[in-house]
């Protein structure tokens, strides 16, 4: 299957990609480094709570009077909430949970990764300097904010 941004890789990855900056910008290793890293932290970030969502889904005892003889209610609201977490192989099952959902985002986070990449692999090939100081960063890149619990309630 697809990704949404498969085709702005292939293309960067051809080396057919191409953006223009105005003279104010300035292309810099760290932006890239820091992109890496980021993402990289957003994707550990989306399978946990891909887990998360499963560990719903496949949850046996919700407390909600479901296994009450004559309380169907209980039973149709547990299979709802189950089907929003995940897939559950249920016939009302749609794509419209959260955990394909939380698919769909980790793919285009890689994406945005791969894109940058090689991007970042283009600017090492020619410019030498870039390609030190994105050695350099990467060696030694602090710890992305994503996913942190500093600052959380």
């Amino acid at each position: 299957m697809a990704t949404p941004l498969e085709s702005l890789v292939q293309e960067a990855k051809n080396g057919g990609l191409t953006v223009s900056f105005s003279p104010d910008i300035r292309v810099n290793a760290d932006e890239f480094v820091y992109m890496e890293r980021d993402c990289t932290a957003f994707l550990d970030e989306i399978i946990s709570m891909q887990t998360q969502a499963q560990a719903i889904a496949s949850r046996e005892k919700w407390g909600l009077g479901e296994s009450t003889e004559g309380l169907s209610s209980a039973a149709t609201l547990v299979g709802w909430f189950r089907g929003k977490a995940g897939k559950t192989g249920a016939a009302t099952d749609s794509a419209n949970n959260v955990a394909d959902i939380l698919q769909q985002h980790y793919d285009i986070v890689v994406d945005i990764r791969d894109i940058h990449r090689e991007i970042a692999k283009r600017y090492m090939a020619q410019d030498e300097e870039f390609a030190a100081r994105y050695n350099e960063l990467s060696a030694n890149v602090p710890p992305s904010a994503i996913g942190s619990t500093e600052g959380k309630a």
